[in-house]
């Protein structure tokens, strides 16, 4: 699943310019004190956090569509569309009881029946009730995308929602999604984990427009900026008001929702406030008290002069994005098991980890499975013995299909063609450019040649010579995002006869990896899934088309005064739990 994280841009004036425009006296950390809506909070706290977002500024709200996917729509919604779970940083779904006091699963008949309590206390931010009629129509609003079957083309994903059968109102607090027979879905929770990458409730009263075309229509024009997202579209602690949206500058403030009926956010309110992703521009902002925390994408004099500021918190962490080789199985060379083999064995993972992500953090590790993260509960390591480099078993590897074995001077041959491979990934990435020069410098110990292509094209379409689409490329290094829902990425991994359709740019695969797979996406429960996602990931290992290297780092830093800040390196994002933030 890969998540388009948007544009980058801004500078640190304009944080201040920003927060001038909401008039927060002095661009200081200190905030305003007047309270909108539930003040549930006791009298604690109260002031303003300044967040310094540094992804893009979106264009779109509506997270349904690719135009709304974005990282910074997540965590802008996180805890404006809510739904009965939430994802924890233990990569794990937690309840929120104040959407519903009880979500389960069951198998009856041999079909999965997930039942849903809503809190009948729960109510949208225009004051109508949450029902059971809302439930309802989301599964009919988004189990489709073929608009030959009366689905919506533009819907970002079906999954998950496409295997439910039936959706019943049992009462106005009670709703029953039945599967179809012998297609449950382990991922149930991330279904309803909404603002987090999940499937957000759709209110009926106002994405019900008399038709699917007409539903289909309003959800293809989402949510521009400008507008903003319709009050009776949010149902979280925090409420964001058309007038609250500064396009010019660059902000959404966000106050306290007063038809909230849970405990109200701790402060008064809370700025996402676009800075870009300059180093220094967020550095300087933090520094100045124009934000009060960043979560920038992390670069080592960015870390380190972020560590230097008095008064701030560091954390780093790693999170569900990760690196990997893949290794196209239609190239004549790459198509020999044995040569995919030789390379893995020859790049010495430890020493690339440590020379890159390990910078960061003492935390990093080699990443050894492609379905769970090592932060992740079930992770099982199957790297087995290209846990270290093997420099004398990638060589009998390579004699013994004919191959004759170089050196750093010398090229290896095999089959009359030297083992020269262009490996293609992202543009100005520094990470990804140091990556690849280690392991070409790793593996030309044993006559291969890694010669690096920045490709601009890389995520073109299938018509794109230069694309992972188009399945010409030799190896490419870019990213997957896991998370707690695992069996979203089965699509990475099938084989194309396995079913496997567009995400597989390597075109491998076994029908056992295949077996494996489906049993993972179709299993009843979390523990089987991570059973059967544990038994696909070990025969990877031994078609070895794709080779996970290691877990990006996060990095998130933030104005000591301010208390329960905890980075969340799920698609939750850092404001997951703002709602309890507090200012000392």
């Amino acid at each position: 699943m890969r998540v388009h994280m948007g544009a980058n841009g801004g500078k640190a004036a304009l944080a201040c310019a920003a927060i001038a425009a909401l008039a927060i006296t002095g661009c200081s950390s200190s905030g305003g004190s007047g309270k909108s809506g539930n003040n549930n909070n006791g009298g604690k706290s109260g002031g303003t956090l300044i967040f310094g977002e540094s992804t893009g500024f979106p264009d779109n709200l509506m997270p349904l569509i690719a135009a709304g996917n974005s990282t910074a729509g997540g965590n802008l919604e996180v805890r404006l569309l809510d739904g009965p779970f939430r994802v924890s940083p233990k990569f794990t779904y937690i309840p929120d009881n104040d959407q519903a006091t009880s979500a389960t699963s069951t198998m009856v008949n041999g079909q999965q029946v997930v039942d849903i309590k809503i809190n009948p206390k729960a109510v949208w931010a225009d004051g109508q009730p949450i029902t059971a009629a809302d439930y309802v129509f989301t599964w009919q609003a988004t189990k489709s995308s073929d608009p030959k079957a009366g689905g919506c083309a533009a819907l970002l994903s079906t999954v998950g929602v496409d295997q439910i059968e039936s959706a019943t109102a049992v009462n106005d607090h009670e709703v029953k999604f039945t599967f179809m027979k012998g297609k449950p879905f382990p991922d149930w929770q991330g279904l309803f984990a909404a603002g987090n990458g999940g499937l957000p409730v759709l209110s009926k009263h106002v994405f019900d427009k008399g038709s699917p075309k007409a539903d289909c229509d309003y959800i293809t024009k989402g949510w521009p900026v400008a507008d903003g997202i319709p009050l009776g579209a949010q149902n979280g602690p925090w409420l964001l008001e058309k007038s609250n949206i500064d396009v010019s500058n660059k902000t959404f403030t966000l106050v306290h929702n007063p038809k909230y009926w849970g405990a109200a956010p701790k402060l008064d309110k809370l700025v996402d406030a676009y800075i870009g992703s300059d180093s220094d521009t967020n550095v300087k902002a933090l520094q100045n008290q124009e934000v009060n925390m960043v979560y920038p994408q992390p670069q080592l004099d960015l870390v380190s002069n972020l560590q230097s500021l008095t008064n701030v918190t560091t954390e780093i962490n790693f999170g569900v994005a990760f690196e990997h080789f893949d290794f196209n199985t239609a190239d004549p060379l790459l198509a020999h098991k044995e040569i995919r083999e030789a390379i893995a064995y020859a790049i010495d993972r430890p020493a690339l980890v440590k020379a890159t992500v390990g910078a960061f953090s003492d935390k990093a590790s080699v990443l050894n499975n492609r379905l769970l993260m090592t932060n992740q509960p079930g992770y099982e390591d199957h790297g087995g013995d290209y846990s270290q480099q093997n420099l004398a078993k990638a060589k009998q590897l390579l004699t013994g299909i004919g191959c004759k074995v170089g050196d750093a001077k010398t090229p290896t041959t095999c089959f009359g063609k030297p083992l020269t491979f262009k490996v293609i990934t992202t543009q100005d990435n520094p990470l990804r450019d140091q990556t690849i020069q280690i392991a070409a410098q790793q593996v030309s110990a044993i006559g291969i040649k890694l010669n690096e292509y920045a490709d601009p094209n890389i995520f073109g379409g299938p018509s794109d010579s230069q694309s992972l689409a188009s399945e010409q490329f030799q190896i490419a290094l870019f990213a997957w995002v896991g998370g707690p829902s695992i069996s979203s990425n089965a699509s990475i991994y099938l084989s194309p006869k396995g079913g496997g359709v567009g995400q597989n740019y390597t075109q491998g695969g076994t029908p056992q990896i295949d077996a494996a797979l489906k049993s993972m996406t179709s299993a009843a429960n979390t523990q089987d899934e991570i059973k059967f996602a544990n038994q696909a990931d070990a025969l990877l290992w031994q078609q070895m088309y794709t080779l996970p290297l290691y877990q990006k780092p996060t990095l998130l830093a933030f104005d000591s005064n301010f208390s329960g800040i905890a980075d969340n390196a799920t698609q939750a994002g850092p404001l997951w739990n703002s709602d309890t933030f507090t200012k000392d």
